[in-house]
């Protein structure tokens, strides 16, 4: 565990033993949680953040008509829930599910109050962690407001390829989250990967996506 803590941004530059240190110094707990379990929901109180150890989780929003969107998809050693910690909101204003069997390390409120005091890396990093929220929140609304789903997958896979500084992107998550995500249904999303694959853009297999020609995708996204 303490390894995998170790690339959490809310214990980066730690030392193994300093976290080991750390959370002898607080109360915690693990919790296993099944596929599809409700982690936070809008109906818990927002007291407490999480670290994945294992396994993945979907943050949604459901709207009262029903539709589900996924805002975005976490993995190990992702931190969740800290951008409503010390909000003035009560509940969680997400729904946090596994997507599939995952452990989570669970901290309250009070409890990261004392591991502010022990150690101010550890709040620079939590706050750190909060805004590279809102600039992936940013990210969001950019491709919400682009007309097409070509575009929309044009531009989250130009910043896949920015941020992993590779043209081999292999995906978290599936292409039903990935849909829902930029809010479009999955057969027209699997529709344009096809018709890209087609155009020698990219090829893709399951999760895997290799893009072939970078130029022409900032073209469908640039000069649309």
């Amino acid at each position: 565990m303490l390894n995998i803590l170790k690339e959490c941004s809310l214990f980066k530059g730690q030392a193994l033993s300093h976290i080991e240190h750390l959370l002898g110094s607080i109360n915690y707990r693990v919790e296993h949680f099944k596929e599809n379990e409700i982690v936070f929901s809008y109906e818990k109180i927002a007291d407490t953040i999480g670290i994945i150890l294992s396994g993945s989780i979907d943050v949604q929003k459901i709207f009262p008509c029903g539709k589900v969107v996924t805002v975005t998809t976490r993995t190990a050693p992702d931190l969740i829930a800290n951008a409503s910690m010390f909000s003035k909101i009560e509940y969680y204003p997400s729904n946090i599910s596994a997507c599939s069997p995952s452990d989570i390390l669970l901290i309250h409120k009070n409890e990261l109050l004392k591991l502010f005091l022990i150690d101010k890396r550890i709040m620079i990093n939590f706050l750190e962690s909060v805004s590279n929220r809102i600039l992936e929140l940013n990210k969001k609304i950019e491709i919400l407001s682009l007309n097409s789903i070509k575009e929309k997958i044009a531009f989250f896979l130009i910043n896949e390829c920015e941020k992993n500084n590779s043209n081999k992107i292999t995906l978290s998550f599936s292409k039903k989250s990935w849909s829902e995500h930029m809010n479009v249904s999955r057969s027209s999303l699997s529709r344009e990967l096809r018709d890209l694959s087609d155009k020698g853009i990219l090829t893709f297999d399951k999760r895997t996506i290799i893009i072939k020609d970078l130029e022409e995708l900032n073209l469908i996204l640039y000069e649309s």
